[in-house]
């Protein structure tokens, strides 16, 4: 890797906002952590490049850095951590502030920001509950003084992009686009971890799927469909309420043909991609989607929803659905002729995204 040394202009250094090491590790942390370790690659220490972080983190995650310096930061943990102490950091730092998980300290939001997506102001059908009501709420709050305080905004997706910018009526030149990579996720699982483990699956013989409760990734496609083709069987992994609420749906019908197999581990995840016959992902709405690269890294057959930024991300290199109808021949959907998967892997990569990251940076500084 090259090392790139510049000269800071207005600020002394840059800081990282390091929040996302105290949360559980989803697709917008991902971005956070395989930006930064890629970040690392590609600064130099006199760069002046610190990751604050709360005093209470594990770091495991994250391995270690060479060239950016960690630093932690006061005592406090999660938003008010990030509202107050981090805030204070930055403005004693005299720093330019990097946040890459969609908020910054409101009282310091003058920095570069990562919006993923704004699906709390778009989509506000997808909350149900009181819970999420008021996380909601908070979203907005983050998402208007983010979009509209930050100096320059970072999306992961052109789909992205354009809400951005439609919504909240900010110059597409205040936001570049950054594409998440997959390379975090190794091929490789244990031998000894195989189907024996749910003998109710057969090789190449059934359409696996990772799903939560969340409305936008649609699990209700996987039910309606498994409804109508008695003959197929479906296995999804994810939170055991699932089974709940796909007996409701289904209830009538006593379905048969739709395992759920609850929590599964990175190796029998991988294992249940490379075994079955398609990896199914009918979400209806994504800042980018993750998963389907990750089956596609496994040779797996990918059948994709054509909504949002899907078709964007994945171009020719999926079997595209719509989410929102359930009449479907699977045979006839497999005659689509499509792409290698080779094209679209070797597009996206952490180290891509790092550049991209350090030249918003630099045109900053």
């Amino acid at each position: 890797y090259d090392i790139i040394i510049y000269n800071m202009k207005k600020y002394n250094c840059v800081v990282i906002n390091g929040k996302f090491l105290t949360q559980k590790i989803t697709g917008v942390q991902r971005f956070a952590l395989e930006s930064i370790k890629a970040l690392d690659k590609i600064v130099s220490k006199d760069n002046n490049f610190i990751l604050a972080v709360p005093s209470e983190v594990d770091f495991t995650p994250l391995g270690t850095l060479q060239n950016i310096s960690i630093e932690k930061v006061g005592r406090k943990t999660g938003i008010l951590w990030e509202q107050t102490e981090l805030s204070n950091f930055i403005k004693q730092k005299k720093a330019l502030g990097l946040h890459l998980c969609n908020a910054v300290p409101l009282l310091h939001p003058k920095g570069i920001c990562c919006i993923h997506d704004i699906s709390y102001k778009i989509h506000p059908e997808f909350i149900t509950t009181k819970k999420h009501k008021i996380i909601k709420y908070w979203h907005l709050i983050q998402n208007h003084i983010s979009i509209k305080k930050s100096i320059k905004l970072l999306t992961v997706s052109e789909t992205s992009k354009k809400e951005i910018c439609q919504v909240y009526k900010v110059p597409e030149s205040k936001v570049n686009v950054v594409y998440n990579g997959w390379q975090h996720f190794s091929t490789n699982y244990d031998k000894n971890v195989s189907l024996d483990k749910f003998p109710f699956l057969k090789e190449k013989d059934f359409f696996y799927s990772m799903s939560s409760l969340g409305k936008n990734k649609n699990f209700k496609w996987i039910i309606e469909v498994a409804k109508r083709n008695p003959n197929l069987t479906f296995a999804v992994a994810g939170n055991n309420d699932l089974k709940k609420y796909g007996n409701t749906l289904a209830e009538s019908s006593n379905l048969q043909n739709v395992h759920y197999l609850g929590y599964v581990s990175d190796d029998e995840a991988k294992m249940l991609m490379k075994n079955c016959k398609a990896f199914i992902f009918p979400s209806i709405y994504e800042g980018f989607g993750i998963p389907p690269l990750e089956a596609l890294a496994m040779g797996t057959k990918v059948i994709c929803s054509n909504t949002s930024c899907l078709p964007e991300i994945f171009k020719n290199s999926v079997y595209y659905i719509d989410p929102f109808k359930y009449d479907i021949d699977f045979n006839i959907l497999f005659t689509t002729q499509i792409d290698s998967a080779d094209s679209i892997l070797n597009f996206y990569s952490w180290d891509k995204t790092a550049n991209l990251i350090l030249q918003t940076i630099m045109e900053n500084l």
